[in-house]
Order: C-alpha cells, then sequence, then structure tokens
C-alpha cells in the first residue's frame, strides 16, 4: 500500500491490475468522499501485447500492456496513431476501421464522408451498425474473414473483438459537453419525438430536467453500452449498459482511469468545433483523402428552428449558461466533461504531432 500511495492514480491501478492486487480503500477527496473499486475491474490486464506479437502491425506501433478501458481490450484495436505510431500509416490503412458516432458531433457529416471515400478508395459502402445490424454481427462468426472494411454508428465500439483476421481501429468526434447536450435538446422540440424514444417531454419540460432524462446521451455511458445476445437469436438481442458503469459515473478515480487510456482505443479522435483540422488528422492516420473530399461538407448545422444565426447562437448560449449553474447537472454531466477535457488535449497533442510529419 505504501508503494501505491506514491503511484498517480492510474499507474496504481495498473499495478494494482498487473500484480493480481485487489484494493479497495476509501480517499478524502476535497469535499467528496471517493470509494475506489477492486481495480481488476478497472483493468484486468492479463497479458501483454508487443508489436512482435501482432503480424499487421508490422512493428509500427508502440507497445503497451492489454487493458480492459469501459469493458473494451486495449488490445482488440489500433492506440492513437499520432501519440503511438512511428508515423507510418500502412497498418492503419489497411485495419478494418470502425466510427464511433456520438450524436450531434456532426455524424451525419462523418458519416457521409466515410462513404465518399469508401468509394475513392474502391472499398464497398461504410456497413451503418443500428440495432438488427449490430445484432447480426455480434451473432455472426468472424474468426477467419471480416467482409467489411468499414463501420459507422453509435454502437460501434467493441466491434473490433470480432475482426480476427486483420487489424481494426476506431475512431470517433466529441464535443463541448453543455454545447451538445442543448443541440440534442432542441433536435427533440424540432423532431417532437413521441414518449417512449429516450427523448421524452423536450416539449414540455425545461432543459434542466429534460437533461436528467436522457442519461443515455452521455458520452461516458455510451462508451459502456454493450450489445447481449444470451439466447444466441435476433430477437434476444439488446443494447446493455452495466450497472457498475451508472455507480461509477461519479467516482473520480474510475472516471480519470476511462480518461486517461482514450488515447489507447481511438486511433483519431476528432472536435466537431474543429471539424476541418479533425478531417486532416483522419486523412494523415488512414492515407486516405477525409479532407480533400470532405472539407465542404456540413449538415444539420445551426439548425435550432425559425429565427437568424445570431437570434439562434444567442438561444444556445443561455440554454448552455443555464445548464452550467444547476448544480444537479453539473454532477450529472461530470463525466463527459473530465471525458472531453482529456479529448480536448489529446486532440491538440495529435495536431502537434500532424505538424511534424
Amino acid at each position: 500500500m505504501e508503494r501505491a500511495k506514491s503511484l498517480s492514480h492510474i499507474e496504481w491501478a495498473t499495478t494494482a491490475c498487473n500484480e493480481g492486487r485487489a484494493v479497495v480503500r476509501e480517499k478524502k477527496m476535497g469535499s467528496l468522499e471517493v470509494k475506489i473499486f477492486d481495480e481488476r475491474v478497472l483493468c484486468s490486464a492479463s497479458k501483454h501485447v508487443t508489436s512482435s506479437d501482432n503480424p499487421f502491425r508490422g512493428g509500427s506501433v508502440q507497445d503497451f500492456p492489454c487493458l480492459d478501458v469501459a469493458g473494451v481490450k486495449t488490445c482488440d484495436s489500433l492506440p492513437n496513431f499520432f501519440l503511438y505510431s512511428n508515423g507510418q500509416n500502412q497498418a492503419y490503412k489497411d485495419s478494418v476501421i470502425s466510427y464511433m458516432h456520438v450524436p450531434k458531433c456532426g455524424g451525419t457529416t462523418v458519416k457521409q464522408c466515410m462513404g465518399i471515400v469508401a468509394k475513392r478508395e474502391n472499398k464497398e459502402n461504410p456497413y451503418l451498425l443500428h440495432l438488427e445490424r449490430r445484432f447480426e454481427i455480434e451473432l455472426t462468426p468472424m474468426q477467419t474473414h471480416c467482409p467489411y472494411s468499414m463501420f459507422m454508428g453509435s454502437d460501434s465500439l467493441g466491434i473490433c473483438r470480432k475482426v480476427k483476421d486483420k487489424e481494426c481501429s476506431y475512431f470517433t468526434f466529441v464535443r463541448e459537453p453543455y454545447d451538445r447536450l442543448v443541440s440534442l435538446y432542441f433536435e427533440c422540440r424540432l423532431q417532437n419525438d413521441p414518449p417512449g424514444k429516450g427523448r421524452d417531454n423536450c416539449m414540455n419540460l425545461p432543459i434542466t430536467e429534460w437533461v436528467m432524462k436522457v442519461k443515455h446521451a452521455l458520452f461516458f455511458f455510451q462508451l459502456h453500452r454493450r450489445v447481449e445476445c444470451p439466447t444466441g437469436k435476433m430477437d434476444g438481442c439488446e443494447f446493455v449498459t452495466p450497472e457498475s458503469a451508472f455507480e461509477l459515473a461519479n467516482n473520480i478515480t474510475y472516471v480519470n482511469y476511462i480518461a486517461e487510456h482514450l488515447d489507447k482505443i481511438f486511433a483519431v479522435i476528432g472536435l466537431q468545433e474543429d471539424y476541418h483540422q479533425s478531417l486532416k488528422l483522419l486523412e494523415r492516420a488512414y492515407g486516405m483523402q477525409f479532407y480533400n473530399v470532405c472539407k465542404g461538407l456540413w449538415m444539420n448545422r445551426g439548425k435550432y428552428g425559425e429565427g437568424d444565426i445570431e437570434s439562434n447562437e444567442r438561444k444556445r448560449q443561455m440554454l448552455a449558461v443555464t445548464l452550467q449553474g444547476n448544480e444537479e447537472v453539473r454532477k450529472f454531466i461530470f463525466p463527459d466533461v473530465v471525458l472531453y477535457e482529456k479529448a480536448k488535449e489529446i486532440f491538440q497533442k495529435e495536431i502537434q504531432r500532424l505538424k511534424t510529419m
């Protein structure tokens, strides 16, 4: 325990896991009492993957332990291209590419862009993973051959564990959490979805109350959402968010652990606020013309109903301030704020590395 105290939270968690130690303790952090759970839940590293162990990487990707991050094994996919590769992108270009679509982060544009790029590269159209299609993939054995070169969708994270015959990689775009929730709120009001679609009562509730009803919209919970098919049949499949994710959402150590390992999950992290630079990152990492062919695309931007752009922007900013001023909402959105700040830090490092390539 003395040794553990001298390490950072992330080093401590990883060390505890690698040594097979189960450690539970409580720590005072400001006004919060934080329980730190069995660290084997946080990082069940049972093996160490190296470039030489993987014939697809060709020694171009940095070695790192195989960690369990939000239920995703980091050894199932390529790590961040800009932070963990030597700049040779052949392994990434040849990989199965999976785009995790975070709602209201430019996803409509990115998915259209992927279709254009795939056609240019003489690849089949990206396979959109939603409901039945995601269930179908989960039930389909792909030990010998993955018939797809690109996946995309809100529930595409985790698909790489199904790919056995080649490398696989994830990328995503994120957005400032309060701004994203305001955008979701406006979209809900414009669509006026009927009850039961996960965005109930947005026409009748103030945004501070509505936000508390859409916890599954948070990036943190999206990272944890999985497909389970206990019966082995399509009608027995469902999307599940483990109860442990809800228990850990306000655990500072756990949320920081997830944040610190985002760069082991995603080969590229883009920002909705810097769309063009994000496309340049994708183009360099994958060796495909994401920027050249998609820089003019920008779908569904700023559709907040009637009114001029300036008026709608003021309306959006006022609602974001309202959310930030609500203590209950701040606690609720806490994990997404931590993840976004880390993603932004990774993005800045990606851009700096890009400049040297």
